[in-house]
């Protein structure tokens, strides 16, 4: 055990929870929702604990001084623990057994100091060793800092009274908007009618066939909301393609410029100011990027929740994360259980992301191959179309996907010729349908249609 004068610890606050719980019983399940037996610095106090937990867990168990005393001592773990005479101090010495979920609380936060120090110890303990693969070993650490971070994202379980101050908050938002916006607006019309907006804590699935759109209208939702009156700055992880070529399409959608013109170097005519006011507002927008090819979810976590604290820093909060596409990214912890298992970690921790960032996620996915053999109607996207579609689909809050009619050999062109089709397959705050909008993929660009059909499901 670590020398309790170089690491913070509060033996008393410990006391305190353990003699409480002996006195109420009934505050165990509530205090065992914040502190774990390794929250304790002592490991007498951890024995003790442990007896609690488990005397609790048979009803017809009564927990008093002696019950603990017998558990351990059937144990051999008694004078480990401290004794008899120091288990029947902590009762005599409890002061507000009400206080103890409040004590579990600061001994769940000086536990998370522990482990900080000590993983920053071994992180120097590492770093003066010569090391094989630095971009390893950096990612390494990354991993053992957010592990421990990520343990303050969890609240427990609360009651009624004590959500009523942030749900008045939620619910005054939704009042003020009097049936507009609640979230972020992605300006496609009859999405913010459906949604009202995109909002914290959802994961968003776009997903559709090859060469249908996907990373474009991912991007124009991302350019949507940086690019705009009140912009909300957005983190586009493109695993596909490389930052420069994103930014050469945004300024294709911005500016409405053939992307084939810009790609030979070629500028229209008529169209070197609209480029150049197109490139000051998309430089002057909080977009930020990252197009590492190899990236993992913990990379994903860690830069997310780096990104989105610098903002807070500035009074700026995250308004959209893009992950394009999430069949790219890996979980090497999960890696060895299959494909499957490791695209169901990698939703999980995403949806994880998004409620702990209150930060909405968009994330691309790849389609099984077999909807490419189907015509007509048939070819029509479906839930189970989605490549590891059973926890996409559990884990999303929406599933988008993107469908265009193509002709058949010697067939006229469709009837929607030029148009997308945005089916929502699955929304758990509002209906599902399609509505179409205009596809220009020339300008990687989707518009809203004056006279936009819809279709329900």
């Amino acid at each position: 055990m670590a020398d309790p004068r170089q690491v913070p610890a509060d033996i008393e606050a410990e006391r305190q929870v353990l003699g409480s719980l002996i006195l109420r019983p009934d505050l165990t399940i509530q205090v065992s929702s914040i502190i774990t037996r390794n929250d304790f610095f002592s490991d007498g106090h951890r024995f003790i604990y442990d007896a609690i937990l488990t005397l609790s867990n048979d009803s017809t168990n009564e927990i008093d001084p002696i019950t603990v005393v017998q558990f351990l001592q059937d144990r051999n773990q008694l004078n480990p623990a401290g004794g008899n005479a120091y288990i029947m101090r902590l009762v005599e010495d409890v002061l507000a057994p009400n206080n103890a979920p409040l004590q579990a609380e600061r001994i769940r936060n000086i536990a998370l100091r522990r482990d900080l120090i000590n993983a920053a110890h071994q992180i120097e303990v590492d770093a003066r060793e010569p090391q094989e693969n630095e971009g390893s070993f950096l990612k390494q650490v990354e991993e053992s800092i957010l592990k421990i971070t990520s343990k303050t994202s969890s609240r427990g379980v609360l009651s009624a009274a004590e959500m009523q101050s942030d749900f008045f908050d939620y619910f005054e938002h939704l009042i003020a908007a009097r049936g507009g916006m609640s979230g972020l607006p992605t300006r496609y019309e009859e999405l913010d009618n459906r949604t009202s907006g995109l909002r914290g804590g959802e994961l968003l699935i776009l997903a559709a066939r090859p060469g249908m759109g996907k990373s474009t209208f991912a991007m124009n939702i991302a350019m949507n909301l940086a690019i705009a009156e009140q912009p909300a700055p957005i983190l586009f992880f493109t695993l596909e393609m490389s930052r420069l070529e994103v930014l050469l399409r945004i300024l294709c959608a911005h500016s409405q410029t053939n992307h084939a013109d810009l790609k030979r170097g070629h500028i229209p005519q008529g169209k070197k100011a609209s480029i150049q006011a197109s490139m000051d507002a998309i430089f002057k927008s909080p977009i930020y990027m990252d197009d590492t090819g190899a990236l993992s979810i913990w990379d994903c976590i860690s830069r997310t929740r780096k990104l989105a604290m610098e903002l807070r820093q500035k009074g700026q909060k995250l308004g959209l994360v893009v992950v394009d596409y999430l069949q790219l990214m890996s979980d090497p912890e999960n890696r060895k259980f299959g494909r499957q298992m490791e695209v169901a970690s990698i939703s999980r921790a995403l949806k994880q992301l998004a409620m702990s960032e209150d930060v909405p996620i968009l994330a691309l996915s790849q389609m099984n191959r077999s909807v490419e053999q189907r015509r007509g109607e048939s070819a029509r996207p479906q839930l189970s179309d989605l490549r590891e579609s059973g926890a996409l689909e559990q884990d999303a809050d929406m599933v988008m996907f993107i469908h265009r009619d193509a002709p058949a050999d010697g067939e006229e062109a469709p009837e929607h010729s030029g148009q997308a089709e945005i089916i929502i397959s699955k929304y758990r705050a509002g209906r599902t349908g399609g509505f179409y909008l205009a596809y220009r993929p020339e300008l990687f660009r989707f518009d809203n249609l004056l006279d936009a059909g819809s279709t329900e499901a």
